[in-house]
């Protein structure tokens, strides 16, 4: 049985669903997907993710195994004698020029020896099915191969989707390909002397890329499958030859760093001095064989498109095999024989940098002469004349078609539909062997009807990566009944009960603080809009005067500007727009930023709120009112957001560093809207009395203040209220409480010691003004002003912002980066 007759085997056994049941089927897939969302980290949305998987019989995936592992198993020894003896180029078998002019050979790391022997721990091969159903390879990815996260969260899409299919159809299943991934990776300890028992947080780390990096959300889903801390370049750090964690609790030593990061981005020390990023000394503590890396460094070398044309014979040569899974066809064009065929029939050929250009990690970008326009063929053939050294050419083919569906829209039904596609298989070498995994990524695109029969069409089906494209789940199916298998460890192996927290690097404490200031910011941020759009939805908006108060507490100058003119764009400026870093949008995106960051210290529930916190329909009606809808939707996700922290994060210090980025920020925005609000009082009693009714309102104590006294409004006890009781969860004084008590476990701040620390001596002093304060005395007014409350609020802002630069400078990192202006006047949360 080959991939055309298992696909239409799958789809047969699709058409006993009803149409109905199929799109109940195709939403559960979409609604799994949304749970991961690794959209960010894909060239295409996961919306494109296909319900129907590429199939594939035993038969042909033995023959698919086969190349893969054997192709896994070449790049290895041929980095071994890139970074070795070098013998291909002694002996004249390759260039010169494709070792000595290649940006991508990194000096430093020759001679030096990998733990266990691997150069290439994981890789990944993209593989295209012609018409004439042989297979042949695309591209190698040796360096940070993508894609592993991405084909794993289709495979539980997807199956998840049809379960019943997925067991009828025997599927291999992935898990054990993730087992000998991670059982790689500590086995690499034995090489190196390191301690300690799997789990340890000081052994295996993945090191991911930064927070900008479109691969981020597939590397927190790789560190939390395999269970393995996720760090960055900030979180490490070198002492003595020795590579370490840097965490709360003090530094701990890494045995073995899985990187997702590109070979110039480990090192500045010696690498790109430019870039600021990786760890100073990591390329010494390497050659000094103190800590293992996979994929080793250098490895990007391999993936030089000048390599191909020779990987035949370098397999003979350093294999004693032939290549069983070829190359589409590629030439050199330094070879004076290939370039004068090639360049007779240019048409037929795609042409690629032979190398790529310094500093860019990213594969030559492709060049389809049949679909460029007359004046950049002949732009290409003259950079061809003038340098052809520094061009390969890869033979256009046409690849055989899938089974793929299309969504219907408002214009068209649902339909399935013929599509190109490329399978991405991956490949892990160990000391013992090479293992495939049994699936794998599959990507497709629907073919253009108006090209599908042209030249151009041709060329471009096989290069569709960079393109925006549908993923595929890779289905290969067993003879025999699969066995299930899980990443679980087994049930005899003893575990010592343990209640502590584990180990909590700096970077995400303070990505925890960070975001619970974030979500203190967007609650009062949202609170005072709806109390401005309330208002502004009055027909006698005009004559309310605690309206202008409001707006002054709530909204940026430049926001206020923006009012005078025309309120309601104003306020829809500052609630949507997201090109204003002083309004919700800014807020609200770097919440969900944040949870993407923080991927593998949250639990799946708490997960799903953060990534779509603010994600409701925008308002799309005139008037204020239309606003409401959204605002609740901000206020309820505040809520839900908060109950399910409460009630799913043990009290350790990820809980500890969450709350108090509350804490601190509930602080600040209160106290400021005190002074906003009731620093002064207005001439007319219906004033004062509608200020009052608004500061209760936003600050969320309204019903508590009429339980307590009815519908009288005064300024005594609303500032008692929200200023002194530290029975409310909304008050100043609550919070500052609640700030001492979190602060009593951290390192260094423990209770018991003999003296207060500094963080301790300016909470207790915060704590007791707030206590101690006379608030008939803050109320009473000189003139119209509240002199005394201005006064304490003013120090308590201070106060409460000198606590906050103590904690950042005793436990978070600091780093120049642009980020959200939170209310503190002299300090911006970075992102």
């Amino acid at each position: 049985m080959n991939c055309v007759e298992s696909e239409n085997s799958f789809i047969k056994s699709l058409s006993a669903l009803s149409k109905e049941e199929f799109e109940h089927r195709c939403r559960r897939l979409h609604n799994v997907l949304d749970e991961n969302d690794l959209s960010s980290s894909s060239s295409g949305s996961h919306k494109g993710t296909d319900p129907i998987p590429l199939v594939i019989s035993s038969e042909e995936w033995s023959i698919l195994e086969a190349g893969v592992a054997q192709r896994a198993r070449l790049f290895n020894a041929l980095a071994h004698d890139i970074y070795g003896d070098q013998t291909l180029w002694k002996k004249g078998k390759l260039p010169a020029a494709l070792l000595f002019a290649n940006p991508d050979f990194m000096q430093v790391a020759w001679k030096v020896k990998p733990a266990g022997g691997i150069f290439v721990n994981l890789s990944s091969t993209d593989v295209a099915r012609l018409e004439d159903g042989s297979f042949v390879a695309i591209a190698d990815h040796l360096q940070v191969p993508e894609g592993l996260g991405r084909a794993l969260e289709n495979r539980i899409g997807v199956s998840r989707a049809f379960p019943e299919l997925f067991r009828s159809m025997r599927t291999e299943r992935l898990a054990g390909f993730f087992k000998k991934l991670l059982d790689g990776l500590d086995a690499m300890h034995e090489d190196i002397n390191a301690q300690g028992p799997r789990g340890d947080s000081g052994k295996v780390v993945l090191l991911a890329s930064g927070p900008d990096n479109p691969r981020r959300a597939e590397d927190a889903m790789l560190a939390r499958y395999l269970g393995i801390p996720l760090v960055e370049n900030d979180d490490l750090a070198v002492r003595n030859l020795q590579v370490y964690m840097k965490t709360l609790m003090g530094l701990k030593k890494i045995g073995t760093i899985f990187r997702r990061v590109e070979d110039g981005m480990c090192d500045p020390l010696e690498l790109r001095i430019d870039s600021g990023e990786g760890a100073v000394g990591l390329i010494s503590t390497v050659r000094a064989g103190n800590v293992a890396i996979g994929n080793f460094l250098g490895t990007g070398v391999l993936e030089t498109p000048m390599f191909k044309p020779f990987l035949p014979e370098i397999c003979k040569e350093l294999l004693g095999e032939e290549l069983l899974l070829k190359d589409v066809e590629t030439v050199w064009l330094g070879n004076a024989n290939d370039i004068d065929r090639v360049l007779a029939e240019p048409e037929k050929w795609i042409f690629k940098k032979a190398f790529r250009d310094a500093g860019n990690f990213k594969e030559p970008e492709p060049k389809a002469y049949a679909s460029m326009t007359t004046t950049a063929q002949l732009a290409l053939l003259q950079a061809i004349e003038n340098s052809p050294e520094q061009w390969v050419a890869e033979k256009s083919v046409d690849l055989a078609t899938v089974l793929a569906h299309r969504p219907g829209d408002v214009s068209s039904s649902a339909s399935i539909e013929p599509a190109v596609s490329l399978m991405r298989f991956f490949a892990v070498n160990t000391a013992k062997e090479t293992s495939v995994m049994p699936g794998g990524l599959g990507i497709f695109q629907f073919i253009d009807k108006n090209l599908a029969n042209s030249a151009a069409a041709s060329i471009s089906k096989a290069h569709i990566l960079e393109r925006d494209v549908g993923e595929k789940d890779i289905w290969v199916l067993s003879e025999r009944p699969v066995a299930h298998f899980s990443l679980l460890a087994p049930a005899d192996q003893a575990i010592t009960p343990s209640r502590a927290g584990g180990d909590l690097p700096s970077r995400a404490a303070e990505n925890l603080y960070r975001l619970g200031r974030d979500l203190s910011a967007s609650n009062m941020m949202a609170r005072i809009a709806r109390g401005i759009a309330v208002r502004l939805s009055d027909e006698s908006w005009t004559e309310m005067p605690e309206l202008p108060w409001i707006l002054k507490a709530g909204l940026s100058d430049e926001s206020l500007a923006r009012m005078a003119q025309d309120p309601e764009n104003a306020l829809r400026y500052f609630i949507l727009r997201k090109d204003n870093r002083n309004g919700m949008q800014c807020v609200l995106t770097e919440i969900r930023d944040l949870a993407v960051q923080l991927r593998d210290r949250i639990s799946e529930d708490l997960w799903l709120y953060l990534n779509g916190f603010g994600v409701a329909e925008m308002p799309a009606g005139a008037g204020a009112a239309s606003l409401l809808p959204y605002l609740k939707a901000v206020l309820s996700d505040s809520a839900a957001v908060a109950g399910l922290a409460a009630d799913s994060m043990t009290r350790g210090h990820e809980w500890r560093f969450l709350e108090i980025g509350r804490q601190i920020e509930c602080a600040i925005r209160t106290l400021q809207l005190i002074k906003s609000l009731l620093s002064t009082a207005p001439a007319e009693e219906i004033a004062n009395l509608r200020l009052l009714q608004a500061v209760l309102e936003i600050g969320d104590g309204l019903m508590t203040y009429h339980r307590r006294y009815g519908g009288r409004l005064q300024v005594v006890p609303v500032l008692d209220l929200l200023l002194s009781d530290e029975s409310n969860p909304r008050s100043v004084a609550y919070q500052i409480a609640r700030l001492r008590e979190e602060t009593e476990h951290l390192p260094g701040n423990l209770q018991g010691e003999a003296a207060f620390s500094p963080l301790d001596l300016e909470l207790m002093r915060v704590l007791t003004d707030l206590r101690l304060a006379n608030i008939e005395s803050l109320a009473g007014t000189i003139g119209y002003q509240r002199e005394n409350l201005t006064r304490l609020v003013d120090e308590q802002i201070k106060n409460v912002e000198h606590i906050a630069e103590i904690i950042s400078r005793l436990y978070l990192n600091h780093a120049p980066r642009a980020g959200v202006i939170h209310a503190t006047t002299t300090e911006v949360s970075e992102v």
